[in-house]
């Protein structure tokens, strides 16, 4: 009995463990190939980048297409949270960290009516 409770018990703990390694903020540094859509659903025009640096306070800095929007993140979990700023307002992202290196996720503007934006980042 006590050998099928133990095989019980890591059964149910190898369900509740990730199936991949949580990520750090140095395992996102790189640059990245960008697609995604606006707030209002409108794709973007064509494939932007992104570099990821990490400033000496550990902080991830962001620069999407050159430096043309610059931003903030931290690595959370398997989440990276991200601020910055674009055409003059705050904007808030929230991106999924994929097993394959990849990030996924959804972002919103200030004062922007809609809430489809959307971006996923590829690493070059």
């Amino acid at each position: 009995m006590t050998k099928f409770i133990a095989f019980v018990f890591l059964a149910l703990a190898g369900f509740s463990t990730p199936s991949f390694a949580q990520a750090t903020n140095a395992s996102l540094i790189g640059n990245y190939a960008v697609t995604g859509t606006e707030t209002d659903g409108a794709k973007y025009d064509g494939e932007g980048t992104l570099a990821v640096t990490m400033d000496k306070s550990g902080a991830l800095e962001l620069k999407w297409d050159g430096g043309k929007y610059v931003g903030i993140g931290q690595v959370v979990g398997n989440q990276l949270a991200v601020g910055s700023i674009a055409d003059g307002r705050v904007v808030i992202a929230v991106m999924d960290i994929k097993p394959d290196g990849s990030l996924e996720g959804k972002w919103w503007r200030r004062t922007d009516a809609g809430t489809k934006g959307t971006e996923v980042w590829k690493k070059k």
